[in-house]
């Protein structure tokens, strides 16, 4: 309970400030403030109140509460208007830039309760997530979306990241892995350019570069594939260079559907099916719950939709 109402100086300027019964400082309504400060700017209760979104009357009020607690009159009218009094401007004046500067500080605070963190690596971001995410955003315009794209695994529980989206088998201690697909692998190439899998044209990526020997082993072909070749550093590049006629990648099915149907690849080989797969991933306990919630129903849902029938593009080739 307050017992006193008096007044500090910093130079010329006094302003009234509270003490509680304990000697502590009691800081006023950060609302009332607010309050306060808008009119100040703007002169006019109306506009005041429109800028805050609230009612003329709700402003009003903040600001009366604000008198109660300091003890003083803050506003007066003159003619129509209300204007700050002396003590308000000198309180306003005091404080400076303290409000703009606490609203800038919070405001990434009070986005990040509407805003989804999600990392994931770049080739799965670029060909398959960032494609379908209008159709989230569509479901969902309060959500905002923040997407990083990385090849390390980030930690949950100690980065600002709400969850995540990983290559693996799904045993990540700690945290829940929800499958989303298996990858399949197949070889794919532009029409028209050299499609002979036993020949120097395969493009291999460094980040995934046994991908042809797994793929050459499960579809129970003979010897092994060429050792020469184009080497890039992704899969996304590879994806690029096999598009552009550069030679042959190998290439998760879920990234090549569109272009398979359009005819700007040819798939050349039987899809083959990994243990590995994409895995949404997050906390136990997650902040942002109602966020992540909708964005794990979409997503599974999305990624449930069945993927090109591969049989009518593969005929066999050898």
């Amino acid at each position: 309970m307050t017992i006193a109402v008096c007044a500090y100086a910093i130079g010329e300027i006094t302003s009234p400030i509270v003490i509680d019964r304990d000697g502590t400082i009691v800081l006023p309504s950060p609302r009332g403030l607010q309050a306060l400060s808008k009119l100040s700017q703007t002169g006019n209760l109306a506009e005041a109140a429109d800028i805050l979104g609230v009612t003329r009357s709700a402003l009003s009020h903040r600001i009366a509460d604000l008198e109660h607690q300091l003890g003083v009159a803050l506003v007066r009218k003159v003619g129509r208007r209300v204007v700050p009094t002396d003590d308000a401007d000198a309180l306003l004046l005091v404080i400076g830039d303290a409000l703009r500067r606490i609203e800038a500080a919070v405001e990434p605070i009070r986005r990040r309760r509407s805003q989804l963190r999600i990392s994931t690596v770049a080739t799965f971001a670029s060909h398959w997530l960032l494609p379908r995410l209008p159709e989230f955003r569509a479901r969902h315009p309060d959500i905002e979306v923040s997407l990083a794209t990385t090849r390390r695994a980030i930690d949950l529980e100690a980065e600002d990241f709400d969850c995540a989206i990983r290559h693996g088998r799904g045993n990540w201690p700690g945290l829940t892995a929800t499958l989303l697909f298996r990858e399949t692998l197949a070889p794919v190439a532009a029409p028209g350019t050299d499609q002979n899998l036993e020949g120097s044209a395969i493009i291999r990526a460094r980040s995934r570069f046994r991908d042809w020997s797994r793929w050459w082993t499960a579809s129970r072909r003979v010897g092994k594939p060429s050792e020469a070749g184009l080497i890039v550093d992704s899969r996304a590049q590879a994806l690029e260079a096999a598009a552009a006629g550069g030679g042959i990648a190998m290439i998760d099915m879920a990234y090549v559907g569109a272009q398979l149907t359009a005819g700007r690849l040819q798939l050349l080989g039987p899809p083959v099916t990994l243990d590995e797969g994409y895995y949404l991933v997050r906390r136990y306990v997650c902040r942002n719950a109602r966020l992540l919630s909708a964005f794990e129903n979409w997503i599974l849902t999305a990624a449930a939709e069945p993927a090109v029938d591969h049989q009518p593009l593969f005929r066999g080739r050898r």
